[in-house]
């Protein structure tokens, strides 16, 4: 304020230089009561669910990627289901939004005009139910279904939890372990760099495979990315370096383990000559087989966009040996990057892998609470006829560890 006193009185030699001089002042004036009076968190949230989308500003690009029309459907849909709202809770993010029948965990970031340049509503949990109840929601599923819940090693829930089903991606865990085995032996290092190969290349999820051929990248980093990213690429390339035997002792309901370029070409249509003869071949032919694909052609990702493509063709788990699997690995750093659909900040560690394709979902998840309890939740769910609601299974995931 100094300054601006000086330059006033600088300026008050002329008459226009001294309406200047106000002027610059008020819109000093002006600019701090802006500043002081910027909407909190907490407080947009509130306007949020009791005055409407429309009660808040937002920037121009969350505006163009949500628009309030959507926004306004989104916040009918949460009171509908978890009635009116009460509170917001927390000083920071993640904040819970309190409404009568359950809660909400919301992400929200401001910028320096008050308006919102992010929101993301994560865990909605219905506080009317129980574990049991949200079980009973898997296990009522249409298909099969698996649940295993532990608390510190004892069983908390067993729904068919030795049951092989199909698990997507979370086969990854098997390869990760094995990693881990040829590690401790001195044949692979963390540190170690190796090139990516166009033959190895699968298709999304992930980011490898679109890298040059070439590219150096370190153990480390292919774990993490398989792991945090469900990488493809960096599945069968890690697969190629520990072996698929040493991954079979991990994976023993599906011999011979499938790199995800296997899966893919086996469920090409262009490929029915060749998936005909894999589901009638002994275990001696079928390895033979998987030496052929690799000159076979991926499909389009397009063709695991809709209902089930040969679900029988997959990699085959029970809740049991993920949970084992989840449990070892956990201390592992790169476990712990993608929290799934825990809520993080609300736990003392995370670690987690799930995995999906029309017809499949599993959802392997090892936390550790405040006190030290450690939990590991784990679910399959399988239809091989149609889709899954996967919205439906993942909400109710989620409650089973909020209600732990």
């Amino acid at each position: 304020m100094a300054s601006i006193k000086t330059l006033c009185i600088w300026l008050e030699r002329d008459m226009w230089k001294k309406r200047l001089a106000i002027l610059v002042v008020l819109l000093v004036l002006l600019e701090a009561v802006v500043i002081a009076s910027t909407i909190t968190e907490p407080a947009a949230l509130t306007r949020l669910f009791t005055n409407g989308p429309t009660s808040i500003k937002y920037t121009r690009q969350f505006e163009a990627a949500v628009p309030p029309s959507s926004m306004q459907q989104l916040i009918i849909q949460l009171t509908d289901q978890l009635g009116d709202f009460k509170e917001v809770d927390g000083t920071k993010n993640p904040y819970t939004v309190v409404l009568e029948h359950g809660t909400i965990t919301a992400y929200i970031s401001l910028d320096g005009q008050g308006k919102v340049a992010g929101l993301q509503f994560t865990e909605i949990i219905d506080t009317r139910g129980t574990l049991a109840d949200a079980v009973k929601k898997i296990t009522s599923l249409d298909g099969e279904s698996s649940v295993l819940i532990r608390k510190n090693g004892e069983i908390l829930v067993d729904h068919q939890g030795n049951t092989p089903l199909a698990v997507g991606s979370s086969f990854k865990l098997g390869i990760l372990a094995a990693l881990q085995d040829a590690i401790a032996a001195g044949q692979l290092r963390w540190d170690q760099s190796v090139p990516i190969r166009s033959s190895l290349k699968s298709l999304p999820t992930g980011i490898l495979q679109d890298w040059p051929e070439g590219t150096q990248v370190t153990i480390e980093t292919l774990a993490a990315l398989m792991i945090s990213q469900s990488d493809n690429t960096a599945t069968d390339m890690l697969l190629s370096f520990v072996g698929r035997s040493s991954v079979e002792k991990y994976l023993p309901h599906s011999i011979p383990v499938l790199s995800t370029g296997d899966m893919f070409r086996l469920k090409n249509p262009e490929n029915e000559d060749i998936l005909k003869q894999y589901r009638k071949a002994s275990l001696a032919l079928k390895r033979t087989l998987l030496t052929v694909l690799p000159h076979r052609n991926l499909p389009e990702a397009s063709l695991f966009s809709g209902d089930p493509v040969a679900l029988d063709i997959e990699w085959f788990m029970t809740a049991s040996e993920l949970a084992d699997l989840v449990e070892r690995l956990q201390h592992l750093d790169l476990m712990t990057i993608n929290a799934g659909l825990a809520t993080k900040e609300k736990w003392q560690r995370v670690a987690y892998k799930g995995g999906s394709e029309p017809g499949v979902l599993n959802l392997t998840t090892f936390l550790i609470d405040e006190e030290r309890n450690q939990y590991t939740v784990v679910v399959t769910v399988n239809n091989a006829k149609k889709a899954l609601d996967e919205a439906k299974i993942m909400e109710t995931y989620q409650a089973m560890l909020t209600y732990l």
